[in-house]
Protein backbone atom coordinates (compact mmCIF):
# COMPACT_ATOMS: atom_id res chain seq x y z
CA UNK A 1 0.00 0.00 0.00
CA UNK A 2 1.00 3.61 -0.41
CA UNK A 3 2.23 5.10 2.84
CA UNK A 4 -0.49 7.09 4.59
CA UNK A 5 -0.10 9.46 7.51
CA UNK A 6 -2.56 10.56 10.16
CA UNK A 7 -2.15 13.18 12.85
CA UNK A 8 -4.55 15.68 11.32
CA UNK A 9 -6.76 15.60 14.43
CA UNK A 10 -5.77 16.54 17.98
CA UNK A 11 -8.21 17.31 20.77
CA UNK A 12 -5.78 18.58 23.40
CA UNK A 13 -3.05 21.21 23.57
CA UNK A 14 0.61 20.43 24.18
CA UNK A 15 0.26 21.93 27.66
CA UNK A 16 -2.66 19.62 28.45
CA UNK A 17 -0.71 16.57 27.27
CA UNK A 18 2.27 17.65 29.36
CA UNK A 19 -0.02 18.00 32.38
CA UNK A 20 -1.25 14.41 31.92
CA UNK A 21 2.38 13.31 31.81
CA UNK A 22 3.25 15.19 35.01
CA UNK A 23 0.30 13.80 36.98
CA UNK A 24 1.07 10.30 35.67
CA UNK A 25 4.59 10.59 37.07
CA UNK A 26 3.10 11.64 40.41
CA UNK A 27 0.87 8.57 40.39
CA UNK A 28 3.87 6.31 39.79
CA UNK A 29 6.00 8.02 42.45
CA UNK A 30 3.39 8.49 45.18
CA UNK A 31 0.78 5.75 44.59
CA UNK A 32 2.72 3.13 42.64
CA UNK A 33 1.77 -0.02 40.75
CA UNK A 34 1.40 -3.61 41.88
CA UNK A 35 3.96 -5.96 40.31
CA UNK A 36 3.34 -9.57 41.27
CA UNK A 37 6.75 -11.10 40.64
CA UNK A 38 9.68 -11.44 43.05
CA UNK A 39 12.33 -11.03 40.37
CA UNK A 40 10.68 -7.86 39.10
CA UNK A 41 10.45 -6.45 42.61
CA UNK A 42 14.16 -7.08 43.11
CA UNK A 43 15.02 -5.48 39.78
CA UNK A 44 12.94 -2.38 40.49
CA UNK A 45 14.39 -2.13 43.99
CA UNK A 46 17.95 -2.34 42.68
CA UNK A 47 17.17 0.36 40.09
CA UNK A 48 16.05 2.78 42.81
CA UNK A 49 12.30 2.31 43.06
CA UNK A 50 10.54 2.22 46.44
CA UNK A 51 9.43 -1.42 46.76
CA UNK A 52 7.06 -2.81 49.40
CA UNK A 53 7.70 -6.55 49.25
CA UNK A 54 4.64 -7.31 51.36
CA UNK A 55 2.06 -5.49 49.23
CA UNK A 56 4.18 -5.84 46.04
CA UNK A 57 3.57 -2.17 45.31
CA UNK A 58 6.38 -0.41 43.44
CA UNK A 59 6.72 3.37 43.56
CA UNK A 60 8.83 4.55 40.65
CA UNK A 61 10.83 7.78 40.82
CA UNK A 62 10.41 10.21 37.96
CA UNK A 63 14.03 10.11 36.87
CA UNK A 64 13.80 6.34 36.33
CA UNK A 65 10.82 6.78 33.99
CA UNK A 66 12.57 9.56 32.08
CA UNK A 67 15.74 7.50 31.66
CA UNK A 68 13.73 4.54 30.37
CA UNK A 69 11.87 6.65 27.85
CA UNK A 70 15.22 7.83 26.48
CA UNK A 71 16.25 4.18 25.93
CA UNK A 72 13.02 3.24 24.14
CA UNK A 73 13.34 3.08 20.33
CA UNK A 74 11.58 5.92 18.52
CA UNK A 75 10.58 3.74 15.60
CA UNK A 76 9.89 0.02 15.29
CA UNK A 77 10.33 -2.27 12.28
CA UNK A 78 7.99 -5.23 11.94
CA UNK A 79 8.43 -8.02 9.39
CA UNK A 80 6.36 -10.74 7.80
CA UNK A 81 7.79 -14.18 7.12
CA UNK A 82 8.59 -13.10 3.55
CA UNK A 83 10.15 -9.78 4.61
CA UNK A 84 7.04 -7.60 4.32
CA UNK A 85 8.53 -4.68 6.23
CA UNK A 86 6.44 -2.16 8.15
CA UNK A 87 7.99 0.83 9.89
CA UNK A 88 6.12 2.34 12.81
CA UNK A 89 7.18 5.95 13.23
CA UNK A 90 5.72 9.43 13.44
CA UNK A 91 2.10 9.30 12.19
CA UNK A 92 2.33 6.37 9.76
CA UNK A 93 -0.97 4.47 9.87
CA UNK A 94 -1.27 0.70 9.40
CA UNK A 95 -4.23 -1.56 9.92
CA UNK A 96 -4.65 -4.91 11.66
CA UNK A 97 -6.94 -7.92 11.60
CA UNK A 98 -9.52 -9.19 14.06
CA UNK A 99 -8.41 -10.56 17.42
CA UNK A 100 -9.65 -12.80 20.24
CA UNK A 101 -13.13 -13.68 18.98
CA UNK A 102 -14.82 -16.60 20.72
CA UNK A 103 -17.77 -17.13 18.36
CA UNK A 104 -18.64 -17.04 14.66
CA UNK A 105 -21.52 -15.21 12.97
CA UNK A 106 -21.86 -17.68 10.13
CA UNK A 107 -22.93 -17.09 6.53
CA UNK A 108 -26.48 -18.15 7.46
CA UNK A 109 -26.72 -15.39 10.09
CA UNK A 110 -26.56 -17.76 13.06
CA UNK A 111 -24.01 -17.48 15.85
CA UNK A 112 -22.02 -20.58 16.81
CA UNK A 113 -18.89 -21.57 18.77
CA UNK A 114 -15.61 -21.28 16.88
CA UNK A 115 -13.46 -24.19 15.75
CA UNK A 116 -9.76 -24.19 14.92
CA UNK A 117 -10.57 -24.42 11.22
CA UNK A 118 -12.43 -21.11 11.59
CA UNK A 119 -9.19 -19.50 12.76
CA UNK A 120 -7.39 -20.76 9.66
CA UNK A 121 -10.23 -19.62 7.39
CA UNK A 122 -10.51 -16.15 8.91
CA UNK A 123 -6.75 -15.72 8.76
CA UNK A 124 -6.76 -16.58 5.05
CA UNK A 125 -9.72 -14.28 4.45
CA UNK A 126 -8.20 -11.30 6.22
CA UNK A 127 -4.75 -12.00 4.77
CA UNK A 128 -6.29 -11.39 1.33
CA UNK A 129 -7.75 -7.99 2.28
CA UNK A 130 -5.60 -5.25 0.80
CA UNK A 131 -6.23 -2.80 3.64
CA UNK A 132 -5.19 -5.23 6.39
CA UNK A 133 -1.42 -5.01 6.83
CA UNK A 134 -0.81 -6.82 10.12
CA UNK A 135 -2.35 -10.03 11.48
CA UNK A 136 -3.33 -10.89 15.01
CA UNK A 137 -5.11 -14.07 16.09
CA UNK A 138 -8.71 -13.51 14.91
CA UNK A 139 -10.01 -16.28 17.20
CA UNK A 140 -8.54 -17.62 20.46
CA UNK A 141 -11.22 -19.90 21.88
CA UNK A 142 -12.21 -23.14 20.15
CA UNK A 143 -14.80 -25.81 20.75
CA UNK A 144 -12.29 -28.44 19.58
CA UNK A 145 -9.14 -27.35 21.42
CA UNK A 146 -8.37 -26.79 25.15
CA UNK A 147 -7.49 -23.35 26.49
CA UNK A 148 -4.10 -24.43 27.83
CA UNK A 149 -1.44 -23.49 25.30
CA UNK A 150 -4.03 -21.77 23.15
CA UNK A 151 -1.84 -18.86 22.08
CA UNK A 152 1.00 -20.83 20.55
CA UNK A 153 -1.54 -23.15 18.96
CA UNK A 154 -3.24 -20.07 17.51
CA UNK A 155 0.10 -18.76 16.26
CA UNK A 156 0.59 -22.03 14.42
CA UNK A 157 -2.79 -21.65 12.73
CA UNK A 158 -2.18 -18.01 11.84
CA UNK A 159 1.39 -18.19 10.55
CA UNK A 160 0.47 -21.02 8.17
CA UNK A 161 -2.19 -18.84 6.59
CA UNK A 162 -0.58 -15.42 6.35
CA UNK A 163 2.72 -13.95 5.23
CA UNK A 164 2.13 -10.76 7.22
CA UNK A 165 3.54 -9.75 10.59
CA UNK A 166 1.63 -11.34 13.48
CA UNK A 167 0.74 -9.73 16.81
CA UNK A 168 0.88 -12.60 19.31
CA UNK A 169 -0.17 -13.31 22.86
CA UNK A 170 1.19 -15.71 25.45
CA UNK A 171 0.30 -17.09 28.87
CA UNK A 172 3.58 -16.89 30.70
CA UNK A 173 7.29 -17.41 30.09
CA UNK A 174 7.26 -20.85 28.45
CA UNK A 175 4.68 -19.91 25.83
CA UNK A 176 6.67 -16.81 24.84
CA UNK A 177 9.81 -18.95 24.51
CA UNK A 178 7.96 -21.50 22.41
CA UNK A 179 6.70 -18.80 20.06
CA UNK A 180 10.25 -17.47 19.71
CA UNK A 181 11.36 -21.01 18.81
CA UNK A 182 8.56 -21.25 16.26
CA UNK A 183 9.62 -17.95 14.67
CA UNK A 184 13.24 -19.06 14.58
CA UNK A 185 12.18 -22.27 12.85
CA UNK A 186 10.05 -20.42 10.30
CA UNK A 187 12.85 -17.97 9.49
CA UNK A 188 15.61 -20.60 9.80
CA UNK A 189 17.65 -18.44 12.17
CA UNK A 190 19.12 -18.71 15.67
CA UNK A 191 16.92 -17.91 18.65
CA UNK A 192 19.04 -14.87 19.47
CA UNK A 193 18.38 -13.38 16.05
CA UNK A 194 14.56 -13.46 16.19
CA UNK A 195 14.39 -9.95 17.64
CA UNK A 196 16.62 -8.55 14.88
CA UNK A 197 13.95 -9.14 12.27
CA UNK A 198 10.80 -9.88 14.30
CA UNK A 199 8.02 -11.65 12.41
CA UNK A 200 5.85 -11.41 15.51
CA UNK A 201 5.33 -8.94 18.32
CA UNK A 202 3.88 -9.60 21.77
CA UNK A 203 0.96 -8.13 23.69
CA UNK A 204 1.52 -7.49 27.40
CA UNK A 205 -1.96 -6.77 28.69
CA UNK A 206 -1.93 -5.42 32.25
CA UNK A 207 -4.88 -5.39 34.67
CA UNK A 208 -6.34 -2.00 35.47
CA UNK A 209 -6.22 -0.34 37.88
CA UNK A 210 -2.43 -0.26 38.24
CA UNK A 211 -1.72 -4.01 38.36
CA UNK A 212 0.83 -6.20 36.59
CA UNK A 213 -0.11 -9.87 37.20
CA UNK A 214 2.66 -12.44 37.42
CA UNK A 215 1.90 -14.05 34.05
CA UNK A 216 2.03 -10.69 32.29
CA UNK A 217 5.35 -9.88 33.92
CA UNK A 218 6.70 -13.23 32.75
CA UNK A 219 5.64 -12.35 29.20
CA UNK A 220 7.38 -8.97 29.45
CA UNK A 221 10.60 -10.44 30.83
CA UNK A 222 10.86 -13.24 28.26
CA UNK A 223 9.93 -10.98 25.33
CA UNK A 224 12.44 -8.33 26.38
CA UNK A 225 15.13 -11.01 26.70
CA UNK A 226 14.88 -11.59 22.92
CA UNK A 227 14.04 -7.94 22.09
CA UNK A 228 10.66 -8.95 20.71
CA UNK A 229 8.58 -5.76 20.20
CA UNK A 230 6.14 -5.46 23.10
CA UNK A 231 2.69 -3.91 22.83
CA UNK A 232 2.37 -2.50 26.35
CA UNK A 233 -1.40 -2.49 26.62
CA UNK A 234 -3.79 -0.86 29.07
CA UNK A 235 -7.53 -1.52 28.69
CA UNK A 236 -9.24 0.78 31.21
CA UNK A 237 -13.03 0.92 31.51
CA UNK A 238 -14.21 4.48 32.25
CA UNK A 239 -16.25 4.32 35.44
CA UNK A 240 -15.25 0.69 36.05
CA UNK A 241 -11.53 -0.05 36.23
CA UNK A 242 -10.59 3.60 35.68
CA UNK A 243 -11.95 7.01 36.70
CA UNK A 244 -14.99 8.06 34.69
CA UNK A 245 -13.49 11.32 33.44
CA UNK A 246 -11.16 11.48 30.46
CA UNK A 247 -8.55 13.16 32.67
CA UNK A 248 -8.65 10.34 35.21
CA UNK A 249 -8.67 7.53 32.69
CA UNK A 250 -5.79 9.00 30.70
CA UNK A 251 -3.63 9.63 33.77
CA UNK A 252 -4.12 6.09 35.07
CA UNK A 253 -3.61 4.47 31.67
CA UNK A 254 -0.50 6.52 31.05
CA UNK A 255 0.96 5.64 34.44
CA UNK A 256 0.32 1.94 33.78
CA UNK A 257 2.04 2.00 30.41
CA UNK A 258 4.97 4.11 31.62
CA UNK A 259 5.55 1.58 34.42
CA UNK A 260 5.75 -1.18 31.83
CA UNK A 261 8.10 0.80 29.60
CA UNK A 262 10.37 1.45 32.60
CA UNK A 263 10.47 -2.25 33.45
CA UNK A 264 11.25 -3.29 29.86
CA UNK A 265 14.19 -0.90 29.57
CA UNK A 266 15.59 -2.09 32.90
CA UNK A 267 15.42 -5.69 31.68
CA UNK A 268 16.97 -5.11 28.24
CA UNK A 269 17.62 -1.51 27.15
CA UNK A 270 16.61 -0.78 23.58
CA UNK A 271 13.80 -3.33 23.45
CA UNK A 272 11.04 -1.92 21.20
CA UNK A 273 7.84 -0.94 23.01
CA UNK A 274 4.58 0.15 21.42
CA UNK A 275 2.27 2.34 23.53
CA UNK A 276 -0.99 0.38 23.28
CA UNK A 277 -4.52 0.83 24.58
CA UNK A 278 -8.07 -0.37 24.23
CA UNK A 279 -10.09 1.97 26.45
CA UNK A 280 -13.81 1.44 26.84
CA UNK A 281 -16.79 3.08 28.50
CA UNK A 282 -18.78 1.26 31.18
CA UNK A 283 -22.44 1.64 30.27
CA UNK A 284 -24.09 2.40 33.60
CA UNK A 285 -27.43 1.02 32.41
CA UNK A 286 -26.11 -2.45 31.63
CA UNK A 287 -22.83 -2.70 33.52
CA UNK A 288 -21.17 -3.73 30.24
CA UNK A 289 -18.15 -2.19 28.56
CA UNK A 290 -18.93 -0.45 25.28
CA UNK A 291 -16.55 -0.57 22.32
CA UNK A 292 -18.86 1.54 20.16
CA UNK A 293 -18.96 4.55 22.47
CA UNK A 294 -17.91 7.92 20.97
CA UNK A 295 -15.88 8.81 24.07
CA UNK A 296 -13.34 6.21 23.01
CA UNK A 297 -12.31 8.57 20.22
CA UNK A 298 -11.37 11.16 22.85
CA UNK A 299 -9.26 8.67 24.81
CA UNK A 300 -7.53 7.32 21.72
CA UNK A 301 -6.77 10.73 20.22
CA UNK A 302 -5.24 11.86 23.52
CA UNK A 303 -3.27 8.61 23.74
CA UNK A 304 -1.88 9.14 20.25
CA UNK A 305 -0.79 12.60 21.38
CA UNK A 306 0.87 11.11 24.47
CA UNK A 307 2.75 8.55 22.37
CA UNK A 308 3.90 11.39 20.09
CA UNK A 309 4.94 13.33 23.20
CA UNK A 310 7.19 10.40 24.13
CA UNK A 311 8.15 9.87 20.48
CA UNK A 312 7.29 6.16 20.54
CA UNK A 313 4.88 4.17 18.32
CA UNK A 314 1.20 3.90 19.19
CA UNK A 315 -1.30 1.07 18.71
CA UNK A 316 -4.99 1.07 19.55
CA UNK A 317 -8.16 -0.97 19.22
CA UNK A 318 -10.71 1.01 17.23
CA UNK A 319 -13.07 0.36 14.31
CA UNK A 320 -15.18 -1.57 16.82
CA UNK A 321 -18.89 -1.95 17.52
CA UNK A 322 -21.36 -3.16 20.11
CA UNK A 323 -23.71 -4.44 17.40
CA UNK A 324 -24.38 -8.17 17.34
CA UNK A 325 -24.92 -8.44 13.59
CA UNK A 326 -23.81 -6.87 10.31
CA UNK A 327 -26.16 -3.90 10.35
CA UNK A 328 -26.38 -0.11 10.24
CA UNK A 329 -25.16 0.24 13.85
CA UNK A 330 -22.05 -1.79 13.03
CA UNK A 331 -21.45 0.46 10.03
CA UNK A 332 -21.62 3.83 11.73
CA UNK A 333 -19.82 2.80 14.91
CA UNK A 334 -16.99 1.10 13.05
CA UNK A 335 -16.55 3.83 10.43
CA UNK A 336 -16.51 6.75 12.86
CA UNK A 337 -14.24 4.92 15.29
CA UNK A 338 -11.72 3.88 12.65
CA UNK A 339 -11.70 7.32 11.02
CA UNK A 340 -10.94 9.05 14.32
CA UNK A 341 -8.10 6.63 15.14
CA UNK A 342 -6.57 7.09 11.70
CA UNK A 343 -6.83 10.88 11.78
CA UNK A 344 -5.23 10.80 15.24
CA UNK A 345 -2.15 9.17 13.69
CA UNK A 346 -2.40 5.73 15.31
CA UNK A 347 0.48 3.65 13.94
CA UNK A 348 -1.52 0.43 14.27
CA UNK A 349 -5.30 0.15 14.49
CA UNK A 350 -6.05 -3.47 15.32
CA UNK A 351 -8.28 -6.19 16.77
CA UNK A 352 -11.37 -5.02 14.89
CA UNK A 353 -11.60 -6.44 11.36
CA UNK A 354 -14.79 -8.48 11.08
CA UNK A 355 -15.44 -8.10 14.80
CA UNK A 356 -18.90 -7.62 16.28
CA UNK A 357 -20.46 -7.72 19.77
CA UNK A 358 -17.64 -6.00 21.66
CA UNK A 359 -15.06 -8.07 19.77
CA UNK A 360 -16.55 -11.37 20.96
CA UNK A 361 -17.95 -12.46 17.59
CA UNK A 362 -16.38 -12.41 14.13
CA UNK A 363 -18.13 -12.29 10.76
CA UNK A 364 -16.99 -13.17 7.25
CA UNK A 365 -19.12 -10.48 5.62
CA UNK A 366 -18.16 -7.82 8.15
CA UNK A 367 -14.49 -8.50 7.39
CA UNK A 368 -15.05 -7.58 3.74
CA UNK A 369 -17.20 -4.55 4.60
CA UNK A 370 -14.57 -3.34 7.07
CA UNK A 371 -11.93 -3.55 4.35
CA UNK A 372 -14.11 -1.21 2.27
CA UNK A 373 -14.32 1.25 5.18
CA UNK A 374 -10.54 1.17 5.60
CA UNK A 375 -10.05 1.88 1.90
CA UNK A 376 -12.23 4.97 2.12
CA UNK A 377 -10.39 6.25 5.19
CA UNK A 378 -6.96 5.63 3.70
CA UNK A 379 -8.01 7.54 0.60
CA UNK A 380 -8.82 10.52 2.83
CA UNK A 381 -5.45 10.25 4.57
CA UNK A 382 -3.62 10.17 1.25
CA UNK A 383 -5.25 13.50 0.42
CA UNK A 384 -4.31 15.04 -2.95
CA UNK A 385 -1.31 16.93 -4.27
CA UNK A 386 -1.72 20.68 -4.54
CA UNK A 387 1.48 22.06 -6.06
CA UNK A 388 2.76 24.38 -8.75
CA UNK A 389 2.83 21.38 -11.11
CA UNK A 390 -0.74 20.22 -10.48
CA UNK A 391 -2.11 23.77 -10.55
CA UNK A 392 -0.40 24.48 -13.86
CA UNK A 393 -1.81 21.22 -15.28
CA UNK A 394 -5.23 22.19 -13.98
CA UNK A 395 -5.07 25.57 -15.69
CA UNK A 396 -4.02 23.98 -19.01
CA UNK A 397 -6.76 21.34 -19.02
CA UNK A 398 -9.39 23.91 -18.06
CA UNK A 399 -8.14 26.08 -20.95
CA UNK A 400 -8.37 23.07 -23.31
CA UNK A 401 -12.01 22.42 -22.45
CA UNK A 402 -13.05 25.99 -21.73
CA UNK A 403 -16.58 27.43 -21.69
CA UNK A 404 -17.43 25.82 -25.04
CA UNK A 405 -16.55 22.28 -23.90
CA UNK A 406 -18.88 19.91 -22.09
CA UNK A 407 -16.67 17.50 -20.09
CA UNK A 408 -13.16 16.27 -19.38
CA UNK A 409 -13.59 12.59 -20.25
CA UNK A 410 -11.49 12.77 -23.40
CA UNK A 411 -8.63 14.71 -21.87
CA UNK A 412 -5.18 13.11 -21.41
CA UNK A 413 -5.10 14.75 -17.98
CA UNK A 414 -8.12 12.66 -16.94
CA UNK A 415 -6.57 9.44 -18.24
CA UNK A 416 -3.33 10.14 -16.40
CA UNK A 417 -4.89 10.86 -13.02
CA UNK A 418 -8.16 8.98 -12.62
CA UNK A 419 -6.53 5.85 -11.17
CA UNK A 420 -4.79 7.80 -8.42
CA UNK A 421 -7.25 10.61 -7.78
CA UNK A 422 -10.45 8.60 -7.58
CA UNK A 423 -10.91 5.68 -5.17
CA UNK A 424 -12.98 2.81 -6.53
CA UNK A 425 -14.90 0.56 -4.13
CA UNK A 426 -14.82 -3.23 -4.23
CA UNK A 427 -18.38 -3.93 -3.08
CA UNK A 428 -20.17 -0.60 -2.56
CA UNK A 429 -23.06 -0.18 -5.02
CA UNK A 430 -22.79 2.90 -7.26
CA UNK A 431 -25.07 1.95 -10.17
CA UNK A 432 -28.42 3.55 -11.01
CA UNK A 433 -31.57 1.99 -9.52
CA UNK A 434 -32.54 0.25 -12.77
CA UNK A 435 -29.08 -1.31 -13.18
CA UNK A 436 -29.08 -2.40 -9.54
CA UNK A 437 -32.43 -4.15 -10.09
CA UNK A 438 -31.13 -5.94 -13.19
CA UNK A 439 -28.05 -7.13 -11.25
CA UNK A 440 -30.23 -8.80 -8.62
CA UNK A 441 -30.99 -6.04 -6.05
CA UNK A 442 -28.06 -7.21 -3.96
CA UNK A 443 -27.34 -5.53 -0.64
CA UNK A 444 -23.86 -4.74 0.68
CA UNK A 445 -24.23 -7.78 2.96
CA UNK A 446 -24.93 -10.06 -0.01
CA UNK A 447 -22.06 -8.65 -2.04
CA UNK A 448 -19.71 -9.00 0.94
CA UNK A 449 -20.83 -12.61 1.40
CA UNK A 450 -20.06 -13.39 -2.24
CA UNK A 451 -16.64 -11.77 -1.98
CA UNK A 452 -15.78 -13.59 1.26
CA UNK A 453 -16.71 -16.94 -0.28
CA UNK A 454 -14.65 -16.16 -3.38
CA UNK A 455 -11.59 -15.32 -1.27
CA UNK A 456 -11.93 -18.52 0.76
CA UNK A 457 -12.07 -20.52 -2.46
CA UNK A 458 -9.17 -18.83 -4.19
CA UNK A 459 -6.73 -17.28 -1.72
CA UNK A 460 -3.91 -19.45 -0.36
CA UNK A 461 -0.74 -17.75 0.97
CA UNK A 462 2.63 -19.28 0.19
CA UNK A 463 2.84 -22.47 2.26
CA UNK A 464 5.56 -23.20 4.78
CA UNK A 465 7.89 -26.13 4.02
CA UNK A 466 6.68 -29.50 5.31
CA UNK A 467 9.71 -29.84 7.62
CA UNK A 468 8.99 -26.44 9.15
CA UNK A 469 5.35 -27.30 9.75
CA UNK A 470 6.33 -30.53 11.46
CA UNK A 471 8.85 -28.79 13.71
CA UNK A 472 6.50 -26.02 14.84
CA UNK A 473 3.77 -28.62 15.40
CA UNK A 474 6.07 -30.46 17.81
CA UNK A 475 6.74 -27.21 19.69
CA UNK A 476 2.99 -26.59 19.99
CA UNK A 477 2.49 -30.05 21.52
CA UNK A 478 4.91 -29.34 24.38
CA UNK A 479 3.23 -28.45 27.70
CA UNK A 480 3.57 -24.87 28.97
Amino acid sequence: MALVEGGQVTFFTKDQINSIHVVSLNVLEKIGVLMDDENVLNLMDKAGADVDYKTKIVKIPQHLVSESLQKTPKSVKLYGRNSNEIVLSKNNVYNGSGNNAVAILDFDGNKRPATFKDLEDFTRLQDALDNVHIMSTPITKFADFPLRGIYKKSYEGVVKNTEKHVINQADGKKEVFDEVRMAATIMDIDLGDVGKKPIFSMIADMASPLKYPKRVLEVIIESAKFKIPILMESDPHAGGTAPITASGLLVQQNAEILAGITLVQLINPGTPVIYTNAPTVLDMRTGLASLGAPERGIYVTASAQLANYYNIPFCTVMGTTDSKIVDVQAGYEKAISFLIAALAGSNIITAHTGMLENCLTISYEQSVIDNEIYGMVFRLLQSSEISEKTLLEAFEVIKNVGPLGSNYLGQKHTREYFNTEIWLPAISERNKWETWIKKGRKSALELAREEAKRILREHHPEPLPRETLEEISEIVKEPI
